[in-house]
């Protein structure tokens, strides 16, 4: 059964075209944060085209349901442009390792919107988040974590002055894409984390950061 699972999720990366990218990864493991509680986090992203930093909030909305919500700037290498990029989703936790479960998972719907230059990109999709949490000492621990990320993406490219649809007409494009994020979550006091992830998608990347533990 396994082996099934995994040939189903290679032929769907291979067989669905990417026609642009996620630039805000997952950056959180699996487990929700409790009700009531919240954190901070700050990013830098590299990619093969593209730099990203941005920062997230989060807030526990209920047992094993939070929130987040990213926003930052993105620059688009060799164009040199730098646009706006803001997403969000809403994330389910539930299966739990610390009862019983082999791994914490969990599974959100998400949203990104970036625009830059003369192109403009919304995404809408379901991510499913797998993590273990390994503790190595007094608050302290790692979290390897992986992401599976299928959506819908809309695409609007404003038209050169040389198209030969002719000038001021716009370009748009409906598409399905796949994305799959590796992360680990190192866990240094009860409040601060160090987050590493690497994102592939479109633009296979690299995305560094922390996340303050602030209530």
């Amino acid at each position: 059964m396994r082996n099934i699972l995994v040939i189903v999720i290679v032929v769907v990366l291979f067989s669905i075209s990417s026609a642009s990218a996620q630039f805000l990864g997952q950056l959180t493991p699996a487990p929700t944060l409790n009700k009531g509680d919240a954190l901070l986090g700050g990013y830098l992203g590299v990619y093969e085209d593209a730099f990203s930093v941005f920062g997230q909030a989060r807030y526990g909305l209920a047992k094993y349901v939070d929130f987040g919500f990213k926003m930052g700037l993105v620059d688009l290498d060799p164009k040199n442009s730098v646009g706006l990029v803001v997403g969000g989703d809403v994330k389910y936790w539930f299966m739990e390792e610390r009862t019983g479960d082999p791994l914490d998972i969990s599974v959100a719907g998400a949203t990104e919107y970036w625009k830059v230059s003369k192109q403009e990109v919304f995404l809408l999709g379901c991510n499913i988040i797998g993590s273990y949490q390994i503790d190595y000492g007094q608050n302290k621990s790692v979290t390897p974590y992986g992401r599976f990320n299928v959506r819908w993406e809309r695409t609007d490219s404003e038209k050169s002055e040389n198209s030969k649809e002719g000038k001021g007409k716009n370009g748009s494009d409906d598409d399905l894409g796949v994305a799959v994020s590796l992360g680990a979550d190192f866990r240094f006091s009860s409040n601060l984390n160090l987050i590493g992830e690497l994102v592939i998608d479109d633009y296979v990347g690299l995305v560094l950061g922390i996340n303050y533990f602030i209530f």
